[in-house]
């Protein structure tokens, strides 16, 4: 995926900083996975409205492998979180 990245013009420069692409490998099946270059589930997945939303919008009832909860329930979590707009 970071060659893809590359191949497609992003320069990593900022860490944290903006950037034109990003990809991020969410889940991968039901494994649980730690290395120096990928963890998954991807670790602040759950924690971000952009990932989750569209997530449940097409897998819904796929469960969380590490937390055990459906993907329906972790945006229904972080949208309660986050309060009224």
């Amino acid at each position: 995926m970071l060659e893809i990245e590359k191949s497609l013009g992003r320069r990593r420069e900022i860490k944290w900083g903006p950037r034109t692409l990003d990809l991020d490998l969410l889940l991968y099946d039901n494994q649980i996975l730690q290395t120096l270059g990928l963890t998954l589930p991807h670790p602040r997945m759950h924690e971000r409205d952009f990932v989750l939303k569209p997530l449940a919008e097409i897998a819904p009832d796929l469960i969380h492998p590490t937390l055990h909860t459906t993907i329906r329930e972790l945006a229904m979590r972080l949208n309660t979180a986050a309060g009224p707009h």
